[in-house]
């Protein structure tokens, strides 16, 4: 058992930057986690980016070296640059995907019709700012301002601000409420409203 866990270690601790990189970006973005052998393959594949990267960070070092010593470059060195490396380019990737930000340039360009996230999540974060109205499977609808959404069209609930029914023509505001928590399982659809400025 020792034997194994001696042999593992190494191979580990090479893959560390790679999974810290993934396990960031899989934090914070609003991306379906892949499964075990998709995520050891992301792994390897950052890890391989990140060596790449400090590899280029030593030899520039030592070149610095010959004018100027800061220190000596040690394995430890190394590691604390991958993993300064791993969780730059997590919180980057995550900005990136939270933002569409590489999609909306392949789409520009016509490499894709897809965003970063998938279809539901996409409508809410391009009208972020707009009112949205809940058509409920029994008819009711709920007009507000959306603070929180589910993450996929089944499950979750809808935080909204300001809720008001609208009855017909009438809209009938909640006294006195000020926040209404709505499963995601009574919505049949959701409709997002004009913004304010041209509604007037």
């Amino acid at each position: 058992m020792g034997e194994i866990a001696g042999e593992l270690m190494p191979i580990l601790q090479a893959l560390l930057p790679g999974f810290l990189m993934m396990i960031v970006f899989y934090w914070l973005a609003d991306a379906k986690k892949p499964g075990q052998f998709e995520h050891v393959i992301q792994a390897l594949i950052c890890t391989g980016l990140i060596k790449f990267l400090v590899d280029g960070v030593s030899i520039v070092a030592l070149w610095i070296g010959q004018w100027h010593a800061l220190g000596v470059w040690t394995e430890n060195v190394a590691m604390a640059w991958a993993i300064a490396f791993a969780i730059v380019f997590g919180l980057g990737l995550a900005y990136f995907s939270q933002h569409d930000v590489l999609y909306k340039f392949a789409r520009k360009v016509g490499l894709t019709s897809r965003a970063s996230v998938g279809e539901w999540r996409y409508a809410f974060l391009r009208f972020p700012d707009r009112g949205v109205v809940l058509s409920l499977k029994d008819g009711r609808r709920l007009m507000g301002y959306p603070l929180a959404w589910p993450a996929e069209p089944e499950g979750g609930h809808f935080v909204m601000e300001y809720p008001t029914w609208v009855d017909g023509e009438e809209l009938v505001p909640q006294v006195g409420v000020t926040y209404l928590l709505i499963a995601n399982n009574d919505v049949q659809w959701v409709e997002f409203l004009e913004p304010q400025e041209n509604a007037e």
